[in-house]
């Protein structure tokens, strides 16, 4: 979308019953804070303009969402929506405390040790129940992941896009 930058907050993995409804795996909490009437934006799986779709049936299913949304009637159309991943406008993000961050603040980062050694990047974020694990793709190709912890993880600067951690031996190697 030209104008503000579109930000993922979820993936659609699957339809649920006859009428059109998928299920939505969420990025985070934003979609907690979508309401039926609001817009979610559906990226094509090739490039192009995100397509706005209104919610009008919203409820949590375990850990995902169950979404209806406006003119989107059958399982046929709901079919050609999965695998494809829903988003808003950054703009439209909720504001976050100090020291939070939305996931893609953090993809693309160069990952530091605290010694100044760089390490790689970080490719993705894996959500667990005790706290986030970052994906960092080391500079040799393998891939290692960080419990997102202040013991290791010991600054993040989006503006500078370093993120410093301090790994205890062995994790890395």
């Amino acid at each position: 979308m030209s104008g503000p930058r579109w930000v993922a907050v979820g993936k659609i993995v699957r339809t649920h019953g006859i009428r059109g409804a998928v299920v939505i795996a969420p990025y985070g909490d934003t979609l907690y804070r979508r309401q039926c009437g609001q817009w979610l934006f559906v990226q094509p799986s090739t490039s192009g303009v995100p397509r706005p779709l209104r919610l009008v049936e919203k409820r949590l299913l375990g850990a995902e969402w169950l979404v209806r949304f406006e003119r989107m009637e059958g399982v046929d159309a709901a079919e050609r929506l999965v695998g494809l991943e829903v988003g808003v406008p950054e703009d439209e993000l909720a504001p976050l405390n100090d020291g939070e961050y939305y996931h893609h603040q953090l993809v693309g980062l160069r990952v530091l040790r605290k010694d100044g050694v760089a390490l790689g990047r970080v490719v993705g974020i894996m959500e667990t129940r005790a706290h986030d694990l970052y994906v960092v793709e080391t500079d040799a190709g393998r891939e290692v992941l960080l419990p997102a912890v202040t013991e290791i993880i010991r600054e993040i600067d989006v503006s500078r896009g370093i993120m410093v951690v301090d790994p205890p031996e062995g994790l890395i190697e």
